[in-house]
């Protein structure tokens, strides 16, 4: 258990450095902002990020997947892009994936 002090120091640094990326693209002149290697980066690391937090949260790499949680995680993985590409909304895309996965983890648990 950290002491009290300490942690109030951490959140002081994570809400500082939350203020510093927050208020940069404002703070910064427009013309850096525009440098090929901040749009290209720009461009590439939410895809980068939602890459990564999808492969992690996947059963298939865990020491001894479930066949049937792994293809629950498919389909809803499916849907969620297909809800995407017909809505272009990120809340929605959540929402069915979430109802997905849950729904394919109930209707397998029945059918074992």
């Amino acid at each position: 258990m950290l002491p009290i002090p300490l942690l109030l120091i951490g959140i002081l640094v994570m809400g500082a450095i939350t203020l510093i990326q927050r208020a940069f693209p404002t703070l910064v002149p427009q013309r850096l902002l525009r440098q090929r290697w901040l749009v290209a980066l720009n461009f590439a690391l939410p895809m980068a990020v939602m890459t990564i937090l999808i492969l992690s949260s996947l059963d298939a790499f865990s020491p001894n997947p479930d066949l049937f949680k792994i293809f629950s995680e498919a389909l809803a993985l499916v849907l969620v892009l297909l809800s995407y590409i017909r809505f272009g909304n990120v809340f929605i895309s959540l929402a069915v994936g979430i109802g997905a996965l849950n729904g394919f983890l109930a209707l397998f648990a029945m059918m074992q």
